[in-house]
C-alpha cells in the first residue's frame, strides 16, 4: 500500500510539474538578464547590464533605485511594449511658474525613437502663444487666453485636471479639456523627434509675466500609466523602430539562433511603412496561436487552448 501511495504521489507531482511547465510564460529577456526594473518589465530588444542583454546601445536601460531610464535619450521610462511603443515621463517646459523648475527640451535625432502622434501638445497660460514648430514651411501651436483681467493661472490647480481615471488605477490624458481659455491643445503630426517649444505673447501690449507651460502628453493603452504622479508629471508616448540599417545585424542574430537549433516557425519578420518614420521599419511578431517575445521565443498561446 505504501509503495502504491508513493508512486501515486510521484505521478501527481510529475503531472503538476508538467502542467506548470506547459503554462509557463515565454521569457521576455535573454537568459541571465534582468527582465524588470522595479515594477517595469524590460523586454528584449531592450535590456540592462551586460552588453548581450540588449540589441544595441539605443535599447540600453539603466535602472536607478527601481526607476528605469532609456540611456540613449536620458528619459525616464514608465512602460515598454514589444509592439513598438514606450511611455516616458514628458518634460514640462515652463516660464514664470513659482516653485516649479522647468524641464529641458529634448532631441531624439539619431535614435530609433519618435514622438508618437498619440500625444497632444498642450499649453497653459494667459496671453500665451505656444509654438511646438515654427519654421518657414511648417507652423504648429496654439493660443491660450484668459477671461476678464486675469493675468495668471495656478499650475498646481490646473495640471491635475488633465488627468482622467478611466478605471481603478488606470488613467488617461484628457485631450478635450482645453478650449483656448486658460489653456489650449492641438494634435501633432508624425515623424517628429524634437521638442523645443517657444512661449510668446499673443499681444505685446498685454503682460506676459504670468505662468506659462507647454508639454506633450498621451497614453496608448489603458494600462500604460497606472500610477498618478504626485508631482503632476505626464506620460508621453514614443514610437520605437528597427529600421533597415539594423536588419542585417538582426538577420545574423537569427541565423546564429538557427545554427543552434532554434528554428523560427513560431514568428515572422516583415517590413512596413509607418507614420512615425520616413524609412521602412523592420519588425517581428509571433505567429497566430503563439505569444511571447518574437525577438526571443514565441510559445503556444495559452488563451487559445
Amino acid at each position: 500500500m505504501s509503495v502504491k501511495l508513493v508512486c501515486g504521489v510521484s505521478f501527481t507531482l510529475a503531472l503538476m510539474l508538467t502542467i506548470q511547465l506547459a503554462i509557463a510564460k515565454a521569457p521576455i529577456a535573454k537568459p541571465n538578464c534582468t527582465d524588470h526594473c522595479g515594477n517595469i518589465r524590460i523586454p528584449y530588444l531592450f535590456g540592462m547590464g551586460n552588453r548581450d542583454c540588449y540589441f544595441n546601445e539605443s535599447f540600453e536601460i539603466e535602472c536607478k533605485e527601481s526607476r528605469a531610464f532609456i540611456s540613449k535619450i536620458k528619459m525616464e521610462l514608465l512602460n515598454i511594449s514589444i509592439e513598438g511603443w514606450a511611455n516616458v515621463k514628458s518634460p514640462i517646459i515652463s516660464s514664470n511658474c513659482s516653485d516649479r523648475e522647468t524641464n529641458l527640451p529634448f532631441n531624439l535625432t539619431g535614435s530609433p525613437f519618435f514622438i508618437s502622434d498619440e500625444n497632444v501638445f498642450t499649453a497653459v497660460g494667459c496671453n500665451t502663444r505656444a509654438l511646438m514648430i515654427d519654421e518657414p514651411l511648417q507652423r504648429l501651436g496654439c493660443e491660450s487666453k484668459c477671461l476678464g483681467q486675469k493675468k495668471d493661472v495656478d499650475w498646481r490647480q490646473m495640471l491635475p485636471n488633465f488627468i482622467e481615471e478611466v478605471s481603478s488605477g488606470n488613467y488617461w490624458i484628457a485631450n478635450d479639456y482645453c478650449n483656448g481659455t486658460d489653456c489650449c491643445q492641438v494634435t501633432i503630426p508624425s515623424s517628429l523627434q524634437v521638442f523645443d517649444p517657444k512661449l510668446q505673447a499673443i499681444d505685446d501690449n498685454q503682460s506676459t509675466d504670468g505662468c506659462q507651460l507647454a508639454f506633450l502628453a498621451g497614453t496608448y493603452e489603458v494600462d500604460s500609466w497606472t500610477e498618478k504622479d504626485r508631482n503632476v508629471q505626464f506620460p508621453m508616448v514614443l514610437d520605437w523602430v528597427i529600421n533597415s540599417t539594423l536588419r542585417e545585424d538582426y538577420r545574423r542574430t537569427m541565423n546564429s539562433s538557427q545554427r543552434k537549433g532554434v528554428v523560427p516557425k513560431t514568428f515572422y519578420c516583415y517590413y512596413y511603412g509607418s507614420s512615425s518614420s520616413n524609412k521602412p521599419i523592420f519588425r517581428c511578431s509571433c505567429k497566430r496561436g503563439y505569444e511571447g517575445n518574437p525577438y526571443l521565443e514565441c510559445t503556444a498561446d495559452r488563451h487559445q487552448e
